[in-house]
């Protein structure tokens, strides 16, 4: 159901994926050998778990990842990427077997040809309109996109007796192999005359006249002559793949086999394009979902979308950002004055709260520690997204709004459970990037920026929002800023220029 290809001293090399699986590592007796020093002997495994393919590490030395995500183990999905040092292992979900278009190995017979939609009409004096609900109803029913399309090949043998069943599906300009009924070795060749006729004018195509004059050997011809039905996969005018049954010989099939399959592409088309939707739709819920925990929603959706669209996330990079933490001044000595469950209401509901204001303003989430909260602003930002400097100002509203925000959270609470908040901001460049694996991912930022940031919300008086130098000279004059000098921050041998926001100001 899958290969893996790989580039190994510029030459570019593919895998099939069989029930045995893939090994990888630097040793000769590997599958795939990649000789490299940070390469482990014994270092990773492909496998297939049922209709789902796997790679999982071997307790390598420097690990491995998908999508750029380092990870443990991994189900892998078409067009998923797996990196081993230097090496890109791109794994596509085929059939094992390549087919070959080639009409000089498949012999082109004279064909008959009958629109689809003629067809479907020809074949209602012959199948009732309860065998066709019927079959409808049991390819609907199919949950797994793969399953289908091996019921769908496993459909049109039985409908009509065949030596060998295929579908090929389109992935951009290629007709992709997805299913070779029954499975051999070696390429697969199909006449291109065939395909591109069922393809460009929407028609299935039987083959049934071998009185042809072809150049070669009689014996050379005889061998390769195969009886075909070929059928495009039809949905409103465009052709997703096409279906094809054949058999050696000649004048295999009747008028009836051809309208058989033609009824039987018809309604394979809707059920293999509605698993395709049901399954990128679930995929981007699910993705959508992961990256709503610590983004705002608008944020994650259009994360989820690049990640469908092109596979994986990109890669770590320096960019400018504002960095806030925020937490509660003296909260370890108000938890010992609570009860267990009634620190984990106030901090779920504090938490909330926080949270709320800072998408408000497109901040990311970076984490939570205990009663603190460290967001940035002004990353994650699309590879083609055009660069923004109003982070700074979204920092600084977000802070004063947090404030606001624990304010009216005090007017609900009684008075043994209020508290005070500081908050601190820098601006300036930090390393951002993704960590973790598609099931648990953290968007983080590291540098000396976001130090900066966590020292001055150690020295923020409670109530209040203390800012670095660069931020106040990107906020411009959107807001009231007190002096307060050059700090002497924790960990910093140069003192820090530090300001305190007032408030907004009004025009």
């Amino acid at each position: 159901m899958a290969r893996i290809s790989v580039t190994i001293s510029n030459v570019e090399q593919t895998f099939p994926l069989t029930e045995k699986g893939i090994t990888i590592g630097r040793q000769l007796d590997n599958d795939i050998v990649l000789n490299h020093a940070i390469v482990s002997r014994h270092h990773a495994r492909i496998e297939q778990r049922g209709r789902e393919s796997w790679v999982r590490d071997l307790d390598s030395r420097n690990g491995i990842f998908v999508n750029r995500l380092r990870v443990r183990e991994e189900h892998l999905r078409d067009g998923d990427v797996v990196t081993i040092g230097p090496f890109e292992l791109r794994f596509d979900e085929r059939a094992a077997q390549n087919v070959v278009f080639d009409d000089s190995r498949y012999f082109p017979l004279a064909a008959e040809a009958q629109p689809v939609q003629a067809a479907e009409q020809a074949i209602e004096s012959t199948i009732s309109l309860k065998e066709i609900f019927q079959l409808s109803l049991r390819l609907n029913q199919i949950v797994d996109f793969h399953e289908l399309l091996d019921t769908v090949v496993e459909e049109a043998l039985r409908m009509v007796p065949a030596q060998r069943g295929l579908l090929l599906l389109r992935k951009d300009a290629e007709l992709v192999p997805m299913v070779i009924n029954p499975p051999g070795q070696g390429d697969v060749a199909i006449s291109s005359t065939i395909v591109r006729k069922a393809l460009e004018a929407g028609e299935a195509v039987l083959t049934r006249d071998a009185r042809l004059d072809f150049a070669g050997s009689e014996s050379i011809i005889s061998a390769n002559i195969r009886s075909a039905i070929c059928v495009p996969l039809m949905i409103q005018n465009r052709a997703i793949g096409i279906m094809m049954i054949d058999s050696p010989g000649s004048d295999q099939f009747k008028d009836r086999d051809r309208d058989l399959m033609a009824t039987l592409a018809s309604q394979a088309a809707v059920a293999i394009e509605r698993a395709r939707l049901t399954e990128e739709v679930r995929r981007q819920s699910q993705v959508r979902q992961n990256l709503e925990r610590f983004l705002s929603p608008n944020v994650a959706q259009a994360l989820a979308r690049y990640v469908l669209q092109h596979g994986k996330l990109w890669a770590a990079e320096e960019q400018m950002v504002s960095i806030l933490f925020a937490d509660i001044k003296g909260f370890t000595a108000l938890s010992e004055q609570l009860a267990p469950h009634e620190v984990q209401d106030l901090l779920n509901e504090y938490l909330h709260e926080m949270t709320e204001v800072i998408f408000t303003y497109n901040g990311t989430v970076d984490k939570y520690i205990g009663d603190g909260i460290m967001a940035i602003f002004g990353a994650p930002r699309l590879p083609d997204e055009p660069i923004s400097d109003t982070h700074a100002v979204n920092a600084v509203q977000a802070g004063l709004g947090m404030q606001t925000a624990q304010q009216r959270l005090l007017q609900k609470l009684d008075m043994h459970k209020h508290f005070n908040i500081r908050i601190g901001i820098n601006t300036g460049i930090a390393y951002t990037g993704f960590f973790g694996t598609r099931h648990r991912l953290e968007y983080t930022a590291i540098g000396d920026t976001v130090n900066i940031a966590s020292r001055l919300e150690s020295a923020a008086e409670p109530g209040t929002v203390f800012i670095g130098e660069t931020t106040r000279q990107m906020i411009g004059e959107a807001f009231i800023v007190q002096e307060i000098g050059s700090l002497q921050l924790k960990g910093k041998e140069q003192r820090v220029r530090t300001f305190k926001v007032i408030g907004h100001r009004q025009t």
